[in-house]
């Protein structure tokens, strides 16, 4: 690493360079006020839209830290390898508040809390169905689809709540620290069908690239059928397009869907998925890229820079993401 004086900040989220400072006291922050001052940076923290008229000239860069875990903004103007370092906002952090997401919304299906709410309006005491007879996550079988940093701390929660956790990614087998997925259940594309039949519940974390889009289009789900599985999309709308996810609804072979991510965004108000009785629709939110967290990354990966190690969550311009 050359001699580094100054960190750049270049972006719209509030109060991030005072964030970086607070975790990092003895580096110099300055927030990008010009072309000429972006020009500068060897290091720069920003934002992927900020960034997209400069990608291929800024000749002094070295390495950027994105603010968001999602390249999507970014990937259509990347025709060629970067010329510096491009380091994702993806850790445990991110992935802890998606599992907060995802624990919620499986408490609600499988306790029924919907019709609890509704028996309170109407001050009805029941236990009928899944009220008194519910599974706990130890019944459960908790399908990851992508098993990046984000996914691997969902499947860690699901398991510590004792939940069996199948895995799904574009590795021959999962990493040797994930010792909560055996090797009897880890698939891959080639046995996908085999994935989806074994999982209650498919949890998708993929990113969005040529290799997973479309993924689950087609009668995919059709393996499905036997569990009724649940989906819970997370990552991108791009894994299953609107008519073939509603066709394995109306068909049984999901019984639900919770779509925090559409292909088109926001969904439109024209959509079929909005009167879809077995959606429940979130308006991306399910984690969000928050000031301090993206600050702690930084640091993480600063002091992994200045010691000239791998950084985390690298962009690779051959896998897409």
């Amino acid at each position: 690493m050359s001699n580094l004086n100054i960190v750049y900040v270049y972006s719209k989220m509030p109060n991030l360079t005072s964030e970086l400072k607070l975790c990092l006291p003895t580096v110099q922050f300055h927030n990008v006020e010009s072309d000429a001052e972006l020009k500068k940076a060897e290091v720069i923290v920003a934002d992927y839209d900020l960034m997209i008229p400069n990608m291929y000239n800024l000749q002094n860069l070295k390495w950027m830290q994105g603010t968001w875990a999602g390249l999507d903004l970014l990937t259509p103007h990347i025709n060629k390898p970067l010329p510096f370092i491009l380091t994702r906002f993806s850790n445990h952090r991110f992935g802890q508040i998606m599992a907060e997401y995802i624990i919620t919304h499986i408490t609600i299906i499988e306790r029924d809390l919907l019709k609890v709410f509704a028996n309170q309006q109407q001050k009805l005491w029941s236990r009928d169905g899944n009220i008194f007879h519910y599974r706990s996550f130890s019944d459960l079988s908790i399908g990851i689809m992508g098993l990046g940093s984000i996914g691997e701390w969902i499947a860690r929660c699901f398991s510590m709540l004792g939940a069996k956790i199948i895995g799904y990614g574009r590795k021959p087998s999962p990493n040797q620290q994930m010792d909560f997925i055996s090797p009897n259940s880890y698939y891959t594309k080639s046995n996908i069908n085999n994935f989806l039949s074994n999982c209650d519940y498919i949890i998708n974390t993929l990113p969005s690239t040529p290799e997973t889009a479309g993924l689950l289009n087609g009668d995919v789900l059709k393996s499905c059928a036997d569990r009724k599985t649940v989906l819970i999309n997370v990552a991108r709308g791009s894994i299953i397009n609107e008519n073939d996810l509603i066709c394995a609804l109306e068909n049984g072979w999901l019984s639900h869907a919770v779509l925090d991510v559409f292909e088109t965004e926001p969904l439109p108000k024209d959509s079929r998925l909005w009167a879809t009785k077995q959606v429940s629709i979130t308006p991306h939110v399910s984690a969000i890229s928050r000031t301090k967290h993206v600050a702690e990354h930084f640091k993480d990966n600063w002091n992994l820079y200045v010691n000239n190690l791998p950084l985390l969550a690298v962009y690779s311009f051959d896998k897409g993401y």
